[in-house]
């Protein structure tokens, strides 16, 4: 997870620094106030951060239901535990298998050929 947060800040931390910087100074209409930064920064992610794509893919209606908790229990969001723990589960599910993808592609990429050290002695 270090990793994605490394590539949504390398790639969307303009993005990140804006919506951050919305929400501090909009307490009580940041969800108004910053939609179009959160849009701007959800599609920075999507463009440029793969995990995060995958995740919005796969993860959608735990996101949604999520979102719909926090919003129907504003005054006390602890109400909401089981469906974050929901959305936790999918997103750790989603890195796990681009992870194994990635030793795939990483495995077949060495087994594809020989290395350039091997193919000049040839």
């Amino acid at each position: 997870m270090d990793q994605t947060l490394d590539e949504v800040n390398k790639h969307c931390g303009d993005q990140v620094q804006a919506y951050a910087s919305c929400v501090d100074s909009h307490e009580d209409t940041w969800r108004t106030d910053c939609a179009e930064l959160r849009k701007a920064l959800t599609k920075c992610t999507d463009d440029n951060v793969t995990l995060m794509k995958m995740v919005r893919l796969n993860c959608q209606p735990m996101i949604d239901r999520y979102q719909s908790c926090l919003e129907k229990n504003q005054k006390d969001p602890t109400v909401c535990m089981d469906t974050l723990r929901d959305l936790y589960q999918c997103t750790e599910g989603v890195g796990q298998m681009m992870e194994k993808m990635n030793a795939l592609k990483a495995k077949h990429h060495t087994a594809d050929g020989p290395t350039s050290a091997t193919a000049s002695k040839v």
